[in-house]
C-alpha cells in the first residue's frame, strides 16, 4: 500500500515536474501563467491520482527497468482479464502483460527498449485474453513517453482498439460470404480476419488461425514480404489442412485495407480446388469426341514424348496414330522445338498458351494446324515419366483468308500503281500520236518520210494497247457491258479461235443446260478468253493436246459453299477452261496473275496476259481461280453473277462510210494543264476550222468564262492541279451561267472518273490517247449530234 501510494503521489509530481519544465521553456509571461495554472491548480487540489484512476485507459508509471510504481484500476483490471496479476495488490510489469512468442513479442522488446532508452514509442499489440474457448483475440495500442522533470521514470499508455474483423470492418464484412478462402495478413503476420470459406478450407473454427505460422507450414517470414508488395504474383506454400494433413496452396494478395498500417487481403487456392489434369490423365468421353484434336504424350516433349491415347480428331489430322508412336514423328522438328520452349516458358512465367502453327500434310485432312502444349499436373507425392496434353486446332480456313487477303492488298496496291503510271503515260502517248499523224498528213504515201513516220505511229498505238492492259489489271478498264447468252458467245468465239491455237490443238466445248445471262464487255470478254487459250496452247507445247470449255450454273447455295474469296453471294455462271499441259505448279499460283510475271522464256510474252484476264474479270464483279484439272494440267475456273434481267439485241456492226466531213465551225474553251497535250489540241481543233481560246488550269478558265460567255464548246481536261474539271465545270455553271457544251478528256480510264462526272448532266467524254479523226468526230458530235448522226 505504501508503495501504491507513494505511486501516487510520484504521478502528481510528474505532473508538476512537467508543469515545471514547460514553464521554463514557455517564461513566465501572462500566456505561459495561463497554461500552468491547470498544472498547478491539480497539484494544490491533490487531483492528478484522481483523474488518472478515473482514465478508461490502462495507465502505467514505471522506472526505465521495468519496475511498476504505479497503476490505474483500468490497468489492474486489464491484467486480471489476462490472468497475470501479480500477489497482493502489485500490478505485473507490462513484457509480462504481453507475454506473447513471435512477432508480438519482438514489438513489446522494442516497447521496453524505448523505455530502458527514456524515448517515445508506439505498437499495435494483439493478446489473446481469457481461458473459454481458447481466449479472445484483443488488440492494443501501446505507447511509452518519458516523465518530464523525472528522467528515471516513464509513462505507459494501454488503449484497447476494435479487431479488424468486427463487423464494423468493410473488407471483412464483404468477403464473409465469398466463394473463395479470403483471409487478412498485418506486416506481423498476424491475420486480421478470414472468411467462411477460408474456415471451412482448413477444417478450422473461427478465430483459430491468429498468425500465419499457425496457418502455413515451414518459413513464413519470406511469404508475408512477398504478400505485401500486392503485386498479384501467385505465391506457393504448404498450407495445414484437415486434420492437421499439409496441403499445397496458392496465395495471391489483392488489395490493401484496415485501419492504421493495416492489412492486406489474400486469396487462397488448394489443389483440391484448381482445376488440373493428374498424372493418370485419361481422355473423358467429351474430349474423345472433341471435333479438335487431343492427345496425351508421355516422356519430354523435344525429346522422348510418345503418344499414350489420342481422340479421333486427333488421330484423322495426322492420317492415323498408334499407341507409343514417338511424337517427333507427326510434328516438324521446328514445331516440336517450338513447343518444348513454350512449355519452358509457361513453367517459368505463367500466362495464356501460346500456339505453335505448322502445316500436316498427311492424313485426310492436311493443312495448318495451331498446336498447344499443356503439361498435366501431377498428385501429391506422384513419380513417374512427365504427361503433356496437346491440342491440335485446325486453322487452314484462317491462313488461306489471310493468305488471300495479302494478296490481294498486294494486287490491288499494284494496280493502283499501274492506274497512275497509266495516266502518265497516256498523256506522252497523246502528243506522239497526235503529232505523227499530224505529219503524217503533210507526207502523204509517196513521201520518203511517210514509212517513218508509220513505224512511230504503229509503236505509239502498241504502247496504247499494253496501257489498256494494264488499265483492265488496274481494274479501270472502260467497258460497255451488256447482257448477252454465253452459249451464243462461246459458239460465235470458237470459230476464230481455231486459227489462233492451230491445228494441232483439240478443242472441246461443253455448253450446260439452263444457264442464266451475264452482263459482259463482248469484245474485252473475248480477249481474255483468247489470252487463256493461247496460254493453253504455249503450255502443251508443240505436240498439241486438248482444250476444253465447260459452262454450267451455280446456285446460290453451291456458290456460298465454295468459299471462292471476293466472290458476291447470290447465282453465277462458270466457265472452266482446262488443258492437258504440265498445269501450274502450287509455289507460283498466287503470282501468276500479277503483272509481267511469266513462265515464258525471255522475249516470248509480255506477263500481261493473266494480269489482264484477272482485273477484267474482277471488274466484271466476278472473280479467276487456278486449279488443278482432274486428268492433269491447268484449270482456270472463271465466275460471273447471272443476270436476272433480259438479254439484250448485240450492237450493230458500223456499216460502211464515205468520207466523212470533220471540219466545224464555232468557239471552243480547251482547259488543259499539260503544255504538249494543250498544244497539240488547240494546233488540230484550228485546223479543222474551229476558234480556239486556252487556259493552263481552272482558276484560269474561270476568269476568262466571266469575261466571255459565248462559248460553244468546252473541252477541259478531268484531273487538274487545284480544281479539277467537274468542280470547275459545276461552279462555271452556277456562279457563271454557262450555258456551253461540255467534253471531258482524261488519261484515267472512265470509269476511273465516272463518279466525279455523273455529279454532273449533259457532259461527254473522250478518252486519251484519241486520234486526230477521233477528237474531230466527238467534238463535232457533242456541238451538233444530229448532224454527226446524219453524217
Amino acid at each position: 500500500m505504501k508503495l501504491l501510494a507513494g505511486g501516487l503521489s510520484l504521478a502528481a509530481a510528474f505532473i508538476l515536474g512537467g508543469a515545471r519544465l514547460v514553464e521554463s521553456r514557455l517564461g513566465s509571461g501572462p500566456v505561459a501563467r495561463a497554461q500552468l495554472a491547470g498544472a498547478e491548480m491539480l497539484s494544490a487540489l491533490n487531483l492528478a491520482e484522481r483523474i488518472l484512476d478515473a482514465d478508461k485507459d490502462a495507465r502505467l508509471v514505471t522506472r526505465r527497468d521495468g519496475v511498476v510504481v504505479y497503476a490505474n484500476p483500468a490497468y489492474a483490471r486489464l491484467a486480471a482479464e489476462a490472468g497475470v496479476a501479480g500477489p497482493a495488490v502489485m500490478p505485473p510489469r507490462i513484457d509480462r502483460l504481453f507475454a506473447q512468442q513471435g512477432v508480438e513479442s519482438t514489438k513489446v522488446f522494442r516497447l521496453c527498449r524505448a523505455a530502458k532508452s527514456a524515448a517515445e514509442a508506439q505498437e499495435i499489440v494483439y493478446q489473446q485474453m481469457g481461458l473459454a474457448g481458447g481466449g479472445a483475440r484483443r488488440r492494443f495500442e501501446v505507447s511509452v513517453r518519458p516523465a518530464p522533470g523525472a528522467p528515471d521514470y516513464v509513462a505507459w499508455r494501454i488503449r484497447e482498439l476494435e479487431t479488424d474483423d468486427a463487423a464494423a470492418d468493410t473488407l471483412a464484412a464483404a468477403f464473409a460470404d465469398y466463394l473463395r478462402p479470403v483471409f487478412a495478413i498485418e506486416k506481423s503476420g498476424q491475420i486480421a480476419w478470414a472468411n467462411a470459406a477460408m474456415r471451412a478450407a482448413l477444417g478450422a473454427d473461427k478465430g483459430a488461425f491468429h498468425h500465419i505460422d499457425r496457418m502455413v507450414l515451414g518459413e513464413t517470414s519470406d511469404i508475408v514480404r512477398k504478400l505485401w508488395q500486392v503485386d498479384a504474383a501467385t505465391i506457393s506454400a504448404k498450407i495445414r489442412g484437415r486434420n492437421g494433413e499439409p496441403l499445397d496452396a496458392s496465395l495471391r494478395a489483392f488489395r490493401r485495407g484496415g485501419v492504421g498500417e493495416g492489412f492486406v487481403c489474400v486469396e487462397m487456392t488448394t489443389d483440391a480446388e484448381a482445376p488440373a489434369l493428374e498424372e493418370e490423365a485419361a481422355l473423358s468421353a467429351d474430349l474423345a469426341d472433341a471435333p479438335f484434336g487431343v492427345a496425351v504424350v508421355e516422356g519430354e516433349v523435344g525429346g522422348d514424348a510418345r503418344i499414350v491415347e489420342a481422340n479421333k480428331a486427333f488421330s484423322d489430322i495426322f492420317g492415323g496414330v498408334k499407341k507409343n508412336a514417338p511424337l517427333a514423328r507427326l510434328i516438324d522438328g521446328a514445331a516440336i522445338e517450338e513447343l518444348a520452349a513454350e512449355i519452358r516458358r509457361r513453367s517459368s512465367a505463367g500466362g495464356a498458351p501460346r500456339p505453335v502453327e505448322t502445316s500436316v500434310r498427311t492424313g485426310v485432312r492436311p493443312g495448318a494446324y495451331a498446336i498447344y502444349a499443356r503439361p498435366a499436373r501431377r498428385r501429391r507425392g506422384g513419380y513417374g515419366a512427365r504427361r503433356t496434353v496437346i491440342f491440335a486446332t485446325d486453322v487452314s480456313e484462317r491462313k488461306l483468308m489471310e493468305a488471300e487477303y495479302r494478296r490481294d492488298q498486294k494486287l490491288a496496291s499494284i494496280g493502283k500503281v499501274t492506274g497512275e503510271i497509266a495516266h502518265d503515260f497516256n498523256n506522252h502517248l497523246q502528243v506522239v500520236l497526235g503529232n505523227c499523224e499530224r505529219l503524217m498528213l503533210r507526207h502523204p504515201a509517196g513521201d520518203p518520210d511517210y514509212h517513218e513516220l508509220g513505224q512511230i505511229r504503229g509503236n505509239a498505238l502498241r504502247g496504247s494497247n499494253m496501257i489498256r492492259q494494264l488499265l483492265a489489271f488496274s481494274r479501270n478498264q472502260t467497258l460497255t457491258r451488256q447482257a448477252l447468252s454465253i452459249t451464243e458467245l462461246l459458239r460465235e468465239w470458237t470459230q476464230f479461235l481455231n486459227r489462233a491455237v492451230g491445228e494441232r490443238v483439240q478443242i472441246e466445248l461443253v455448253n450446260g443446260r439452263g444457264l442464266p445471262p451475264v452482263r459482259v464487255d463482248k469484245s474485252a470478254f473475248e480477249n481474255a478468253l483468247m489470252n487463256l487459250a493461247v496460254n493453253a496452247r504455249d503450255a502443251m507445247g508443240p505436240a498439241g493436246g486438248r482444250l476444253t470449255i465447260r459452262t454450267s450454273a451455280l446456285s446460290a447455295e453451291e456458290v456460298a459453299a465454295l468459299g471462292v474469296p471476293g466472290l458476291a453471294p447470290g447465282a453465277h455462271l462458270l466457265i472452266e477452261i482446262s488443258d492437258t499441259g504440265p498445269g501450274v505448279p502450287v509455289e507460283i499460283r498466287d503470282k501468276i496473275f500479277e503483272p509481267y510475271f511469266t513462265t515464258k522464256q525471255e522475249g516470248k510474252g509480255t506477263g500481261l496476259g493473266l494480269a489482264t484476264v484477272y482485273g477484267l474479270v474482277t471488274q466484271m464483279e466476278g472473280a479467276i481461280i487456278v486449279d488443278d484439272a482432274p486428268g492433269g494440267g491447268a484449270l482456270f475456273k472463271i465466275y460471273l453473277p447471272a443476270f436476272e434481267g433480259a438479254l439484250e439485241a448485240p450492237s450493230p456492226a458500223p456499216s460502211p462510210k464515205g468520207a466523212v466531213d470533220l471540219t466545224g465551225a464555232g468557239r471552243i474553251l480547251v482547259v488543259e494543264d499539260e503544255d504538249s497535250v494543250r498544244n497539240f489540241v488547240v494546233t488540230a481543233l484550228e485546223e479543222f476550222g474551229y476558234e480556239v481560246t486556252t487556259a493552263a488550269d481552272a482558276e484560269a478558265a474561270l476568269k476568262i468564262i466571266a469575261e466571255d460567255r459565248s462559248f460553244d464548246l468546252v473541252l477541259s481536261d478531268v484531273m487538274m492541279p487545284d480544281v479539277d474539271g467537274p468542280t470547275f465545270i459545276a461552279r462555271a455553271r452556277a456562279e457563271l451561267n454557262l450555258s456551253a457544251k461540255v467534253l471531258f478528256m482524261s488519261a484515267y480510264a472512265e470509269s476511273a472518273i465516272r463518279d466525279q462526272i455523273d455529279s454532273l448532266h449533259a457532259v461527254a467524254y473522250i478518252q486519251k490517247p484519241f486520234t486526230l479523226k477521233g477528237l474531230a468526230a466527238k467534238v463535232k458530235e457533242t456541238m451538233k449530234p444530229a448532224q454527226a448522226e446524219a453524217a
